[in-house]
């Protein structure tokens, strides 16, 4: 049985990565998509929050499911006995650092493979960021994100300013 790992921040979750998790699912057997919990890092939503939003988002997909974790993506890996993690790739200028993750890992965790999918072309300009930084402003996010991670983060903007 193939088991990959999907990890990132997804803070929050955009269409850019479901097109990323839709298409992991095909080609595995099962996969978890691993929320990271970084301690350096100050996220827009809580890591419950993100796995909620990525479940609900997911729920469709039966070979998948959501999980967080701290630490090492190798290790999360490990405990779940998977042998590949999924990457995806938006432009050239990700290629060197992933590449670079995807060495690391392999030294780490000898037998692991990284596989790396190129974002559609649809959501190739698409990033966390980017949809954070829109919606802080008031632009329309909903082509952008799930809607329930719409009206989620539509929530935290307008909770932030009151």
């Amino acid at each position: 049985m193939s088991i990959a790992v999907y990890p990132g921040s997804f803070d929050p979750v955009t269409n850019g990565h479901l097109d990323i998790i839709k298409r992991a699912a095909r080609i595995s057997d099962k996969l978890i998509v691993a929320v990271l919990v970084n301690s350096a890092k100050t996220p827009m939503f809580t890591t419950r929050e993100r796995v909620e939003m990525l479940r609900e988002c997911c729920a469709q997909f039966k070979n998948v499911t959501v999980e967080s974790f701290d630490g090492l993506t190798v290790d999360f890996a490990k405990k779940h006995h998977a042998d590949v993690l999924i990457r995806g790739l938006r432009a050239v200028t990700d290629f060197e650092n992933e590449l670079q993750l995807a060495q690391i890992n392999h030294a780490l965790m000898p037998g692991i493979e990284t596989v790396f999918l190129a974002t559609g072309l649809r959501w190739g300009y698409l990033s966390s960021t980017v949809v954070k930084e829109a919606a802080r402003y008031g632009a329309d996010i909903s082509r952008f994100v799930p809607k329930n991670v719409e009206i989620a983060v539509r929530e935290k903007f307008k909770n932030q300013n009151q």
